[in-house]
């Protein structure tokens, strides 16, 4: 006979009151979400500071602040503010232009409301796959700061095959592709093969690269085939009508400059999402990062591997120097590529070397670049574009040292996040 005791009150699930507060502790657990969104919000605060230290009539209303306390406040909200959505407008979408562009709808209208958006896309392009390529070594310990050289020799590639091959842009496009690809891969491949088989440290043999590359260059631009007749100043052959890449708002106006190369890139965030997170070759990579003697000891060659990554590394960079030379300067000249591969660096280990955050750190710092040229151009109060890049900067130290964010904001550090602390960073 079994006894029940039906006066014992029924079991009740959980109160409104106490999902609300499990909703507040979890808001303030630290991950990495979280993290990174207040890195964002430091950024903005340190930018902030430094518009009103360095904007004279602000600063000047600041030293008689008791004086008129409230007009000093207005002052200094109305100046960030402004040039924030300044920076908004120039790396999105000004509401006001896009308001327009809809009542109003012609090409001129739609131009302006979508060239934001279209600089942002531009900017983040080649940092998509600089930085994607970067992160397949970086997921297998390997520090590659080769890009530089990396996308010098991806754009050689493909621009010798865009003014010398005569054939039509639906051949000529994927040619330049593959001349990318091998000029990365060449390079790449010394650093891989030395580090492989000679224990040559990475850092090393691909800094020394990066120069040799520039140095080659140069010399490059000023013989046969690469220079331009007439030009004794180092600029090469321009790349041809058909070898360059289709604008994709090119029947709006020629001054959108987002290219096929953003579709490439998706694509390539793609790929290699699924290599790394799917492929039995992608789990190798991750293996030998994470403990080459356990690799070697379930029968992985860790330097085929070792050598494997540094290619497709290399494979990605000079695919995006493919993308920047067909897509939107078409030549040539000395220290070609500006910054973008040293950029990669900072975009991968901010996307933790994960395709997907490759990609929003790439349309991050794009976004940046586009909008401080808008907010520099734009401004009432000269506010220079080096403003968006200190921004930029203390985004990513303050990502890259997780430990401060959490302290700062009194997080609480619990599972995954303690050990990402203590080990050195987010994802490391």
């Amino acid at each position: 006979m079994t006894l029940t005791d039906e006066s014992a009150p029924p079991v009740e699930g959980p109160q409104p009151e106490a999902r609300v507060l499990r909703a507040a502790r979890r808001v303030r657990e630290a991950n990495v979400l979280l993290v990174t969104a207040l890195a964002f919000v430091i950024g903005l605060a340190f930018g902030a500071v430094l518009i009103v230290v360095t904007t004279p009539n602000v600063l000047s209303s600041w030293s008689s602040f008791f004086g008129h306390p409230w007009a000093t406040i207005s002052l200094t909200f109305n100046t960030v503010w402004g040039a924030y959505e300044l920076l908004f407008c120039g790396a999105i979408v000004d509401p006001r232009s896009l308001a327009t562009a809809f009542t109003h709808s012609n090409k001129a209208n739609w131009t302006t409301a979508l060239t934001p958006i279209s600089s942002t896309l531009t900017y983040a392009t080649p940092l998509i796959l600089a930085g994607l390529g970067l992160a397949v070594t970086f997921r297998t310990k390997l520090f590659n700061i080769g890009g530089q050289g990396q996308l010098i020799g991806g754009a050689l590639g493909a621009t010798l095959v865009g003014f010398s091959v005569h054939a039509p842009g639906i051949i000529l496009i994927p040619l330049e592709i593959l001349g990318g690809i091998a000029g990365g891969m060449l390079i790449a491949s010394i650093a891989g093969l030395l580090k492989a088989h000679t224990g040559a440290h990475e850092v090393i043999t691909t800094m020394m690269l990066n120069y040799i590359m520039l140095n080659v260059l140069v010399y490059l631009l000023l013989i046969a085939p690469y220079q331009l007749p007439g030009e004794s100043q180092g600029e090469s052959k321009f790349v041809l009508p058909a070898g360059q890449l289709p604008l994709l708002l090119g029947w709006l106006s020629n001054t959108l400059q987002v290219n096929l190369g953003i579709v490439i890139a998706l694509v390539a965030v793609a790929v290699v999402s699924w290599f790394l997170n799917r492929s039995t070759a992608g789990f190798e990579f991750q293996v030998v990062g994470e403990n080459p003697e356990a690799a070697r000891t379930a029968g992985i060659n860790a330097k085929r591997v070792i050598v494997a990554a540094m290619c497709i590394s290399g494979a990605l960079v000079g695919l995006a120097g493919m993308v920047q030379v067909t897509g939107i300067d078409h030549s040539m000249t000395a220290g070609y590529g500006g910054t973008i591969g040293f950029d990669a660096i900072t975009v991968a280990l901010l996307g933790r070397s994960k395709p997907m955050g490759v990609l929003l750190a790439a349309l991050l710092f794009g976004g940046l670049q586009a909008g401080g040229h808008h907010m520099q151009i734009y401004s009432p109060t000269n506010i220079d574009y080096s403003l968006a890049l200190v921004i930029q900067a203390v985004i990513v130290f303050c990502v890259a040292t997780p430990a401060l964010v959490i302290a700062l904001f009194r997080l609480k550090v619990s599972g995954e996040a303690a050990e990402s602390v203590t080990t050195g960073g987010w994802g490391s």
